[in-house]
This record gives C-alpha cells, structure tokens and sequence, in this order.
C-alpha cells in the first residue's frame, strides 16, 4: 500500500521539479533572459529616448512594411489610465486601436522614419507600420504621434 500511495503523489512531483529544472536550464542555456526581443525586422530594447524601443534588425527600405500589428477597435470611452499612450486612431473618431505586437513600443520623434495607416485584414483591423524613408539596420524607429497627443497632456 505504501508505494501505492508514493506512485500516486510522488511520481508526478518528481516528474514536475524535473521538467521545472530543465526548462530553467533550457532557459539559461539558450539565453531566454535577452536584453532584446525580436519579431520579424523589428527587435526591441532599452530605448534611446526613454523606455523601450523599436529598432531595426536589418536594412529597411523605404516604402518597406516594418511591422503588421493586429488591432482591436474599442469605443473611445473604453480607453483610459496609461493605455492612452498606447493606442491609436481607429476606423472614426469614437473607435481607438489597441496594437497588439511590437507596435506600441515605437517612441515619438518630430521627424519620423515610420508611420502607419489603419487596414481591415480578414481577421478584422490591423494597424500597418511602414518605412518613410531608409533605415539602417540598429537605429531605433520613431513615429509622430502628433499634435493632438501633445495637446491632450499638457497641465
């Protein structure tokens, strides 16, 4: 009865300090830990302007797609606290789209090297980032956030 009960309790115990140890190990050994986050052409890092920021992992042309973000479109009601950083026009001026991926950690800059424009995939709206000019591969990409965000924060 006994190795009964240490089979029933012990065995799966066992089993998940080892998967515990190994994936840790897996972790370390492969570096999970980075200081940068890559997806695509864009990887993510400590910001030069402040906070993280979105810099590019190779040569971008101009024109080029850096990123397509899918979006949920939410009333503009909806959006408050510190998401109205992160969220951009949507379809009219009562809808907002929060950005899933990348596409929220781009920082402002009066003069921009990406922008984007609002699109309806097949899986509803996607926020699409493109080059406004070449950029290199390491520098940080910034859009405009505009004046009307600016205006919105001033005391």
């Amino acid at each position: 009865m006994l190795f009964h009960d240490i089979s029933a309790f012990g065995i799966p115990a066992i089993t998940l300090a080892a998967g515990t140890v190994a994936g840790f190990l897996a972790g370390r050994f492969m570096n999970f830990s980075s200081k940068t986050i890559t997806s695509g052409v864009v990887g993510i890092a400590a910001s030069t302007i402040s906070g993280r920021g979105a810099f590019a992992l190779r040569d971008i042309r101009e024109g080029e797609t850096v990123e397509r973000c899918p979006a949920l479109e939410v009333a503009d009601k909806d959006v408050a606290g510190e998401l109205l950083n992160y969220v951009f026009y949507g379809s009219d001026e009562t809808k907002r789209l929060v950005a899933m991926g990348n596409g929220m950690l781009f920082n402002h800059a009066s003069d921009p090297n990406v922008a984007y424009y609002r699109q309806d995939g097949a899986l509803g709206a996607e926020l699409i980032i493109y080059a406004l000019k070449n950029i290199r591969k390491g520098e940080e990409m910034f859009y405009n956030y505009g004046d009307d965000w600016w205006e919105t924060r001033q005391s």
